[in-house]
C-alpha cells in the first residue's frame, strides 16, 4: 500500500466524521453496537438519513456492521489504523 493511498484514506475518514452528525453517531458508538432504529429514536432524524451516515462511516472504514437475523447492528472499527483514527477524533 502506497503512502497516497493511506493519505486518501486518512482524509476519507476524516471527511465523512467532519460532518456534525456523522462526529455525533461516531461519539454515540463509544457504547456499543447501535441500530439504525436506535440512532434514528436517539437523533431524532429520518431513517433514510441515519442510514446515509451509516454508510458514508462504514464506506470510510470508521464503522463495522454485522447482521443477527433480520437485525443490522453497527459499531466502531475495532483494531488498525481507522480505530487508531477514531480514537484521536474522539
Amino acid at each position: 500500500m502506497s503512502m497516497e493511498l493511506t493519505l486518501d484514506n486518512i482524509l476519507a475518514a476524516l471527511k465523512a466524521a467532519g460532518e456534525e452528525t456523522r462526529l455525533r453517531v461516531l461519539a454515540l458508538f463509544q457504547t456499543g453496537e447501535l441500530t439504525v432504529t436506535e440512532l434514528v429514536t436517539v437523533l431524532r432524524q429520518s431513517q433514510p438519513r441515519i442510514s446515509r451516515h451509516l454508510r458514508l462511516l462504514c464506506e470510510a472504514g470508521l464503522l463495522e456492521r454485522h447482521r443477527e437475523g433480520t437485525w443490522i447492528f453497527y459499531r466502531l472499527a475495532e483494531g488498525g489504523k481507522k480505530a487508531d483514527l477514531i480514537k484521536s477524533i474522539m
